[in-house]
């Protein structure tokens, strides 16, 4: 004899009498389906909870290790930073004992900055370029190589006028395969151009023209004054 016992709604308890254990069991197969599923649902909640897990452990592994980087960066950048202040430190000094120690140019040049000039300033014989720097270099020295608006400037007032507009002082400054080449082989970045249309190749320093446009382009062969250039003495 089997039984089973039913609520419904109102709570009334209702009892079911069978002889057989097939008649009952119709009345629990009805629970196995949700049974099923609830456990397909745990099971996949429970590999979810895996899943984040490990996900979340691996996180914290790369933030351990960003951390980490973060903090040898930071002990860099304080390394770099001494390093820094050490090399300044150093800088300061030598240009402290550059500004201490005299400088000398031989007689008759005059000294600007760190270089030595002379103008040859001679009614005669006045030269070309090419014999311009042979005598300059006859002197340990070569033409003259203007690099800033300083020294412009320094050469500009210390050149005079003499004989007409046209007539200057050789600088150190050529055309080589169509570009402006000084003397040392560096190229003009300056270009303080009286005359730039000309397509002759060697160039002088003009005394009755504005600072910035003074550069006067011409023919080798044309006699002038010029400017040799060496370095100061250090004692």
């Amino acid at each position: 004899m089997y039984f089973s016992i039913f609520l419904n709604k109102s709570s009334d308890v209702f009892f079911s009498f069978s002889d057989t254990e097939g008649e009952a069991a119709p009345h629990c197969r009805l629970f196995l389906p949700s049974l099923g599923i609830l456990s397909t649902f745990l099971l996949t909640c429970i590999i979810i909870i895996i899943i984040i897990r490990s996900q979340s452990s691996s996180f914290d592994t790369n933030l351990n290790e960003l951390k980490l980087k973060k903090k040898i960066l930071e002990t860099q950048t304080e390394e770099l930073s001494r390093e820094r202040d050490d090399l300044s430190w150093t800088l300061d000094l030598i240009l402290s004992f550059h500004k201490s120690v005299p400088t000398k140019c031989p007689k008759d040049w005059i000294q600007f900055q760190e270089s030595c000039y002379f103008f040859h300033n001679l009614n005669s014989p006045w030269k070309t370029w090419d014999e311009s720097r042979q005598f300059c270099q006859s002197m340990k020295s070569d033409l003259v190589v203007i690099s800033s608006l300083e020294e412009q400037t320094f050469i500009k007032n210390t050149i005079k006028y003499y004989y007409d507009t046209w007539h200057g002082y050789w600088i150190g400054l050529q055309k080589v395969n169509n570009n402006w080449i000084w003397v040392d082989g560096s190229p003009d970045t300056i270009g303080y151009w009286n005359n730039p249309e000309s397509s002759e190749n060697f160039a002088l320093i003009i005394q009755n023209a504005t600072l910035t446009q003074s550069w006067y382009i011409t023919i080798n062969g044309f006699r002038n004054r010029f400017i040799c250039e060496i370095k100061a003495l250090i004692f």
